[in-house]
């Protein structure tokens, strides 16, 4: 493509349509001012030293995108890659006018005159890629199969009993416990009265018997109940209790 005005010409006005008075008069002032400045920053940031023929000639390409993007961290270079894009220029366009330090014009131009080639080291550690997927699923498919024999054994649980049946044992508890509480209160009843009768007995001769305390808590509770008189139930003779023909009774209240 023919264009009527130099590059640089065109890249400064894109850059500057507008010059204020700090800003640059020409293209090759901007590159003194600003270009060159950050190439050496990022030179020093990507090598460490300049101590290697390749750090002092990096040879950045321009057109070259990982190039681009390292020096479009930098706001003169940003700005600069957008005015390339803007003007569509060519990769020979741009390799026309970027001829200054640090560039592929520069290391070029070193290697011509010195008669060797720059190393470039970037990125030699870094292997080629090796696709072993196909190997893993070969490897995945003679795998070893295991087969495990496992033994289940199946308990048996006893129906319930009916609730019907149930009811009828809880039932049956029940008339046994009745049965057991009488026997116990007529235990009671007996000796409670073999007790009177051989007090009475003992005062008929003559002997000071003291008043048995179950005895004298029955007459307390029938007086409190309202039954009889206590001063009545306190007669001697009326300390002998009639002996009830039911023995699950207690002793009968005296007359």
């Amino acid at each position: 493509m023919h264009r009527k005005h130099p590059i640089s010409v065109l890249v400064y006005n894109h850059l500057f349509p507008n010059p204020r008075p700090d800003d640059p008069s020409s293209f090759s002032q901007h590159l003194t001012k600003n270009l060159v400045g950050e190439v050496r920053i990022e030179t020093a940031l990507f090598y460490g030293s300049l101590d290697t023929i390749e750090a002092r000639y990096p040879g950045l390409n321009y057109s070259y995108p990982p190039h681009r993007k390292r020096l479009g961290r930098f706001p003169h270079h940003a700005r600069l890659f957008k005015a390339f894009d803007a003007l569509q220029l060519t990769e020979h366009e741009i390799a026309g006018l970027c001829r200054w330090e640090g560039t592929l014009w520069a290391r070029e131009r070193y290697e011509r005159d010195e008669g060797c080639k720059v190393r470039d080291t970037t990125g030699m550690e870094i292997g080629d890629w090796v696709d072993r997927r196909r190997s893993r699923m070969r490897q995945n498919s003679k795998s070893i199969n295991v087969k495990t024999d496992i033994e289940v054994e199946i308990e048996e649980v006893q129906p319930t009993a009916p609730a019907t049946e149930q009811n009828m044992d809880a039932e049956m508890a029940d008339q046994d416990d009745d049965e057991e509480s009488d026997e116990e209160v007529e235990s009671v009843g007996f000796e409670l009265n073999q007790r009177l009768i051989q007090a009475a007995a003992m005062r008929e001769q003559g002997v000071s018997v003291v008043m048995d305390p179950e005895w004298e808590q029955f007459l307390k509770e029938a007086q409190e109940r309202g039954e009889m008189d206590i001063h009545t139930a306190a007669a001697p003779r009326s300390l002998i209790p009639a002996v009830s023909s039911n023995p699950s009774v207690g002793p009968a209240a005296p007359a």
